[in-house]
């Protein structure tokens, strides 16, 4: 019984090695994403809401939380420990929330992009010869994503803006680098720049879905080693109660064989 138990935790905790490794990965791979998504969301920050950005921060977190969490899990296995191994379990359901959390939270973002970014590009687009950042946000976009203008180059017209080269739009929106015939993309900069950012967050979302999926396997794995280890222990302490009690029990019989039956000494008459 007791060494049935002994290969069961052995099995378990071989499988909790293995899902803390893939954690570990999993933590590295979803601070690369997180990072990533955010320096792309980072370029076009001007069109962009705050809470754009939350899910990708919030998956940056989780992968460094998961990271520390696995060598914490890795520590609790090797050293048997219960209350190490439950800490690790409730410390992944802690996360597995957070990751259910950031996945609803990047679906829901891909419903109100286009409206918002729409609006902010609108209000860029009026102060572009105004500030610094309008225009440089708007000549990067353009440039990068091939577009021109919010739906279409038309849209610049109604800005009133005297462009370069007497263009109807910046120079950034132009097809050729000097835009000698005056071509330019005609493609709008909403459904590139949106398409890119709901792309993003469907990828947060798929990620932190799959991610929470692995890791309720580890809550199911930690939870089952800590039962064991539990019960190992208490089949541990029973036996060595059986043998101390059979111990004292031997030594109790031997102590019982060695009595002698005292003998009285009575000395002899020395008289002649």
């Amino acid at each position: 019984m007791v060494r049935d138990i002994d290969i069961g935790m052995k099995c378990i905790k071989y499988m909790l090695f293995v899902s803390n490794f893939m954690f570990v990965m999993v933590g590295f791979l979803l601070i690369s994403i997180g990072t990533t998504i955010s320096s792309i969301y980072t370029d076009f920050e001007l069109f962009m809401e705050s809470h754009h950005f939350k899910p990708a921060q919030l998956i940056v977190v989780i992968g460094i939380i998961i990271f520390l969490v696995s060598l914490f899990g890795c520590i609790g296995a090797i050293r048997e420990s219960t209350f190490l191994v439950n800490m690790f379990a409730v410390l992944l359901s802690i996360l597995l929330v957070l990751e259910v959390s950031a996945a609803i939270a990047a679906y829901a973002m891909r419903s109100d992009i286009k409206e918002s970014v729409e609006h902010n590009m609108y209000d860029a687009l009026k102060d572009y010869n105004k500030t610094y950042d309008a225009k440089s946000s708007w000549d990067f976009m353009q440039y990068r994503l091939i577009c021109c203008g919010v739906h279409q180059p038309s849209d610049w017209r109604n800005t009133n803006i005297i462009f370069e080269k007497n263009l109807t739009a910046p120079v950034s929106c132009c097809k050729y680098p000097r835009c000698e015939t005056g071509v330019i993309n005609t493609h709008g900069c909403l459904d590139r720049l949106t398409d890119i950012v709901s792309e993003s967050a469907l990828m947060l979302g798929v990620g932190s879905t799959c991610v929470a999926l692995v890791q309720f396997l580890g809550v199911v794995f930690a939870f089952m080693l800590a039962k064991t280890i539990r019960r190992v222990k208490t089949e541990q302490e029973m036996r060595r109660q059986e043998n101390r009690q059979r111990i004292y029990e031997q030594l109790a019989i031997g102590t019982e064989d060695k009595i002698v039956t005292p003998v009285l000494y009575t000395p002899q008459s020395t008289d002649a």
